[in-house]
């Protein structure tokens, strides 16, 4: 190891020998609302550029076959009546929110102008993960109180009182409704929960209940769904029960080439002002975006990003070097965010398991080995150390978010099955992050733990 590495003790050490700092971009002035008054010198409308905008259809690229498709099954909501459910599949940033949010906009346009009601949820299943958190959310997102009478309790009711409260609201508001469940395998069981038949499981319950509302609840409103998963395989693990009821179509988005991200980008030009970019902004966010697996939303985002930057240094123009920059700023802004809105002791689970990734000559540990590191490194900061269990359900919630990956595995006879952990971000990066944290920073990643580490997944 490096002399200066030989001098770090704690996380908090390496984050500074790191050069980690907390995130900002702002920049000192005599008076910081000045900017309130200034024009933008890069962007002209930098709303083009946000994640959950809905461009017009000429500036959505490649995907006229996969819109053609939504619009054909969601079409008879148009006249109040049931569209065809639908799964649509493919990899993060291939463009299937964006085209679902696009077509179910325009019919529920279309509905309003022949006077049928169409009520649209679009729910982000990442974020509830379970069966009645994602009925709650739904029903709120389609309530309106002052005209229902029904209010929706965020906790204190039975599932089943909250789906009835759901059908109310149905049928009193709307002739149709669209339900859209983003990322609907996250409702699914983990790896490692046991005996979890597929009909109990919360997707398989939320599915049954959504597409047999007019039959077993005599719900006068049509309701379609549409389900939107990155598994490509996870219509194969629907219980056949839901197969039945949901019937579901698969429409299948591949991923985007350099040259349909550089379109993509190129039809968001007006986002900056005219002269701004020069001839090299573009086909170097592609070809950046096109090595992550053809993710637009990464494109648009570092896009947007190369322009912030240019606008924080008082650049005239977007240049290669802010494309650059925004490429390593996001990674690092990314995973920044991340560890920053996560619990003290999530924290002190991943850095356990980055610090193993950093210091040891392996990429994949066993959940026990994590543990006995996590064990280590809370005693160490006098944190309440929690339950084996406990700590992995934690974790389970940041591979929804990409950071780790967690794969039920076997090694013969031996041990039988066990869970198996990895990364999916840059150890160090996290490890950065985790040391800006102010009771973290004191997590002691001193030579004796470092051999600590070693003999731990050597045994």
């Amino acid at each position: 190891m490096a002399s200066g590495e030989e001098q770090m003790n704690t996380l908090g050490d390496y984050a500074a020998e790191h050069g980690a700092v907390a995130y900002s971009r702002s920049n000192s002035r005599d008076d910081p609302l000045s900017v309130l008054d200034e024009e933008d010198p890069i962007f002209a409308n930098e709303d083009l550029l946000r994640i959950d905008h809905i461009p017009d259809h000429d500036k959505i690229v490649g995907r006229n076959d996969q819109i053609e498709t939504v619009a054909r099954r969601l079409k008879p909501t148009i006249s109040g009546g049931s569209g065809k459910g639908t799964l649509l599949l493919g990899k993060s940033g291939s463009g299937k929110t964006l085209v679902t949010r696009y077509v179910s906009r325009e019919v529920e346009e279309r509905g309003a102008s022949n006077d049928v009601r169409i009520g649209r949820a679009i729910i982000d299943c990442a974020q509830r993960r379970s069966e009645v958190q994602t009925i709650i959310h739904l029903s709120r997102s389609l309530n309106d109180s002052d005209k229902t009478g029904v209010e929706i309790p965020q906790s204190g009711i039975a599932t089943g009182a909250y789906y009835d409260r759901l059908w109310t609201v149905i049928d009193e508001l709307y002739d149709a409704v669209i339900v859209v469940l983003d990322e609907i395998d996250r409702l699914a069981p983990s790896d490692d929960t046991q005996n979890v038949p597929p009909e109990e499981a919360d997707d398989s319950k939320l599915l049954m209940q959504l597409s047999r509302a007019g039959e077993e609840n005599d719900v006068e409103a049509s309701i379609t769904v549409v389900g939107i998963s990155n598994d490509l395989k996870y219509g194969d693990r629907l219980d056949t029960r839901v197969e039945s009821s949901f019937a579901p179509d698969e429409i299948v988005f591949p991923a985007y080439d350099a040259n349909q991200l550089g379109d993509i980008l190129d039809r968001r030009r007006d986002a900056y002002h005219e002269g701004v970019l020069s001839d090299d902004v573009v086909p170097l966010c592609s070809a950046f975006s096109a090595q992550e697996h053809g993710d637009a939303r990464r494109a648009i985002d570092l896009f947007r990003l190369a322009g912030e930057i240019a606008r924080d240094d008082d650049a005239d123009h977007v240049r290669e070097e802010h494309v650059r920059a925004a490429n390593d700023d996001a990674e690092v802004t990314r995973i920044q965010d991340l560890i920053r809105g996560c619990p003290t002791q999530a924290k002190v689970a991943i850095s356990a398991l980055a610090a193993m990734d950093e210091y040891t000559n392996q990429s994949h540990f066993k959940a026990t080995e994590m543990y006995q590191v996590y064990r280590e490194f809370a005693k160490a900061i006098d944190m309440n150390v929690l339950g084996q269990k406990r700590i992995t359900d934690q974790l389970r919630e940041y591979e929804t978010l990409k950071i780790i990956d967690m794969t039920r595995t076997s090694d013969g006879y031996r041990e039988g099955t066990y869970l198996q952990l990895s990364l999916l971000d840059e150890a160090s990066l996290l490890l950065q992050s985790i040391g800006l944290d102010d009771r973290c920073s004191q997590i002691p990643i001193d030579t004796r733990m470092r051999q600590q580490l070693i003999d731990i997944v050597s045994r």
